[in-house]
């Protein structure tokens, strides 16, 4: 368990990190924000927004995937 404190428009917020996940998250938070420093609001929602585009196209090329191994089976 990993606890990590990110400022973001002037409030400070404290997050716990469980296993396994605890390291994978703090590094993907450690690229989208500045630890040191106060991160706007903004750059919350461009994150968020990025992981989303991300989770969309990741969906779509599982779904390909899956619709490539169905017609494998098939045949």
């Amino acid at each position: 368990m990993k606890k990590i404190s990110l400022v973001i428009g002037g409030k400070r917020y404290t997050i716990t990190l469980e296993e396994p996940y605890d390291k994978a998250v703090e590094k993907e938070l450690g690229e989208l924000f500045d630890h040191a420093r106060d991160n706007e609001t903004r750059t919350l929602l461009q994150a968020f927004l990025a992981k989303q585009i991300e989770c969309i196209e990741m969906e779509e090329k599982l779904q390909k995937l899956l619709e490539k191994l169905e017609f494998q089976r098939i045949k």
